[in-house]
């Protein structure tokens, strides 16, 4: 552990609290339910729903939910602002358990997902996992968006950090941080992680792929993510350039741009080695990163 911030009287067996932060009453929540029901644990633990639509239909689902006394469903409103990130903070603070884990409510976490962030927990203060998409996507889905080696998720060339879909913190250090910040549109999982590691706290990650991840199924939806990815990305290498960050090279950028002149889908497939939907994200990411970049000030000769 990074600091005594954490009671080693309580990394051994902790209360656990689970978050899912909640846009909108999707038919998807329910998948995500029942396979916390299904973890391979003897112990207890609570789902908090973090309800960031504030209509009335996410929590009128969860207090008549048939899985409610199994999990100690609960529902706190989080209309106050849009955001995944003030979603997760206001489950944080309703939550009762001692160590936090946060998952999507579109993904499907494996029966041994808490397990598995549990065990991490007992030696770091934030842990994260790696996902698996071969599980829930489309091969369309898969050819617009690849996946990530499991070796290779949850690393920058800065700080690692733990995706916001299956990480675990111990509650007394998410406030002491200060909880995510919902100034970022994307990414926020990634600068809570390095601002608390900035502060002082560990980090740990599992290659074990133990949660279901859900990608963009609509060109749309997965163009506007890859925006916000790449404007996001560079907004947080803009910021944290004085810890040490670095900058964004103008000559890897025009590398970058090069290549996707010359892999364009007007030429083909089995040429460029590149599907349309794939081409489109990767050029929506490095718009975003224009446009953060300069904004932010995160380019460097």
């Amino acid at each position: 552990m990074g600091s005594d911030v954490v009671n080693d009287a309580y990394t051994a067996h902790p209360s656990i609290s689970v978050i899912i932060p909640v846009g909108s009453l999707d038919p998807l929540l329910d998948a995500q339910l029942q396979a916390l029901a299904e973890q391979d644990v003897d112990y207890p633990f609570d789902v908090l729903i973090s309800d960031n639509a504030g209509d009335g239909r996410v929590s009128d689902h969860v207090a008549s939910h048939p899985l409610r006394d199994r999990l100690q469903l609960t529902c706190v409103d989080a209309s106050q602002q849009v955001g995944a990130a003030h979603a997760r903070n206001r489950g944080a603070e309703s939550a009762s358990g001692d160590l936090l884990m946060f998952c999507d409510a579109d993904d499907v976490v494996h029966p041994s997902w808490l397990r598995t962030l549990a065990e991490l927990a007992r030696t770091f203060d934030v842990a994260g996992t790696a996902v698996e998409t071969h599980t829930l996507n489309s091969a369309r889905a898969l050819s617009w968006t690849p996946t990530t080696p499991p070796e290779n998720q949850g690393r920058t060339d800065f700080l690692p950090f733990a995706i916001g879909a299956s990480m675990a913190c111990w509650a007394s250090v998410y406030r002491d941080v200060g909880g995510m910040d919902n100034r970022f549109r994307a990414s926020q999982d990634v600068e809570f992680c390095w601002r608390a590691q900035l502060s002082g706290y560990t980090l740990g990650f599992s290659t074990d792929t133990v949660v279901a991840y859900r990608l963009r199924a609509e060109l749309r939806p997965m163009l506007r993510q890859s925006f916000r990815l790449g404007f996001g990305f560079a907004k947080l290498r803009g910021i944290y350039r004085p810890q040490g960050c670095p900058a964004m090279k103008v000559r890897t950028v025009l590398s970058w741009w090069t290549a996707l002149l010359v892999r364009n889908p007007l030429l083909p497939t089995a040429w460029t080695g590149l599907a349309r939907g794939h081409w489109s994200r990767a050029l929506f990411i490095r718009v975003g990163e224009i446009r953060g970049g300069i904004a932010y000030r995160a380019f460097s000769w």
